[in-house]
């Protein structure tokens, strides 16, 4: 099984890149996780010639069993995420995510703000066909002591991670149901 993570920030280091090296921790060791690192390169949403960035993330899709968004909370999404899932769900996409599994998982210190985040990104997920399962995670990444990594990259919050696990348990299940050839109609 493939999964193909999407950090919804530009910054190296931030917070969302750690949670999706987390989250990588927590998938069965039969999941081939790979992180997408070209969401700076994506321009905004235009007709046209199909921009490599764009190109090189359908064929990632594609190929892949499931998704999985790290993205920081704000009131709005950052541009570049946007830009992304504008591409994603158009018409030019391919239906690449049409009745794919993704999770969306968010961080913040404030529950509101997660929730927003969570908002934004369903609809605009739900635009292009995904089937999205989301955990919100209130942890604070500039907040005080516990840090929320340890240094294997875990998150340390022993709920959290539990939260973080059932969604991706969420994702790889429904990839895995996708993937199993159907019965129906097979000689019995």
């Amino acid at each position: 099984m493939r999964i193909v993570g999407i950090a919804g920030s530009l910054l190296p280091g931030a917070y969302v890149w750690r949670l999706l090296e987390a989250a990588a921790r927590e998938l069965p060791a039969t999941v081939d996780f790979e992180i997408w690192s070209g969401l700076e390169q994506v321009p905004p949403f235009e007709d046209g010639e199909l921009p490599r960035p764009v190109s090189d993330l359908w064929h990632r899709l594609s190929a892949a069993d499931g998704v999985l968004i790290a993205a920081p909370a704000h009131s709005t999404l950052p541009a570049q995420l946007g830009h992304t899932l504008d591409w994603v769900a158009s018409a030019r996409g391919g239906a690449v995510l049409v009745g794919k599994p993704v999770g969306v998982v968010t961080a913040c210190p404030r529950a509101h703000e997660a929730m927003w985040t969570q908002i934004q990104l369903g609809r605009a997920l739900g635009a292009a066909g995904a089937v999205v399962h989301g955990a919100e995670l209130l942890i604070s990444p500039s907040g005080p002591p516990p840090e929320p990594f340890d240094t294997e990259g875990r998150l340390t919050d022993r709920d959290h991670r539990e939260r973080l696990r059932r969604m991706l348990d969420e994702v790889c299940s429904q990839a895995r149901s996708a993937s199993r050839p159907s019965l129906s109609g097979s000689p019995g």
